[in-house]
């Protein structure tokens, strides 16, 4: 996933988490509302009967003797008016408690709406920085790892520059060595001990090259084999004896020519 799509989808939720504490304060709100209409209800309830009794304290002073009635009345009528005036009093608490229970609710729905937006457009602009920082460090990771790249891939190139060089110098070499003309006596070692077969073979195709006369052979258990050929006139004689079948590699020692040959399978 994108940063773009990263911070959007952040954006998305705060958006529905403010929505939630919203819901959660009006809920909240609308239960204060409820718990206080029912308290006041339980009052009223209280008030009623509270009336209740001041009925039954008027009939039993009716019954009781004139004096005590008159007394009791008297009496039941001011804390009746008391009771009344409590009742009013409680009636009008019950009425401000709830509206400042609205009110705060109002208030805190408010605040924390506000707070919610802020902390929104915070998480947002955070999310932005953060994005912008990641997309910064992946653009010099990516440069980095660019450069390393570049690096590795000149250090290979000049490696296999020179290796191309040395290679060309080698071939170079050889192909001088091959092309360089011999004439007269040239000796010709074959410093492992070989079979005869196959020296036969090579002697046989050294008498069939044009200009060039076998002169000697000779050969040791130690020393290996030796052929003395003379050139009639300057021919590429490394290059020639290399194409010869029996030949496994020809290489030009000093005045000498060293000549391996071929494995006997």
């Amino acid at each position: 996933m994108s940063d773009k799509a990263e911070a959007k989808k952040r954006l998305k939720e705060l958006k529905e988490r403010v929505k939630r504490e919203l819901k959660e304060t009006k809920e909240g709100a609308k239960r204060e509302a409820e718990e206080t209409k029912e308290r006041a209800k339980r009052e009223a309830e209280e008030a009623r009967k509270a009336k209740e009794t001041e009925a039954r304290v008027r009939k039993e002073a009716e019954l009781a003797a004139k004096e005590r009635a008159k007394r009791e009345a008297a009496e039941a009528k001011e804390r009746a008016k008391r009771e009344a005036e409590e009742a009013r009093k409680a009636r009008e608490a019950e009425a401000r408690v709830r509206k400042e229970a609205e009110w705060a609710a109002k208030e805190r729905a408010k605040r924390e709406a506000a707070e919610a937006k802020e902390r929104t457009k915070r998480e947002a602009a955070e999310a932005k920085e953060r994005a912008k920082r990641e997309a910064e460090e992946a653009r010099k990771a990516r440069e980095a790892e660019e450069a390393r790249k570049a690096k590795e891939a000149e250090a290979r190139v000049r490696k296999e520059a020179e290796l191309a060089a040395k290679e060309r110098a080698k071939r170079e070499a050889e192909e001088a060595v091959s092309a360089e003309l011999y004439e007269g006596m040239v000796e010709l070692v074959i410093p492992l001990l070989v079979d005869l077969g196959q020296m036969k073979e090579l002697e046989e195709d050294l008498r069939q090259v044009q200009d060039l006369r076998v002169v000697l052979i000779s050969g040791s258990v130690d020393g290996g084999s030796r052929v003395i050929v003379s050139a009639e006139k300057p021919i590429p004689l490394v290059s020639i004896i290399g194409e010869m079948p029996p030949v496994e590699q020809v290489v030009k020692k000093g005045k000498e020519i060293q000549i391996s040959l071929k494995a006997n399978l």
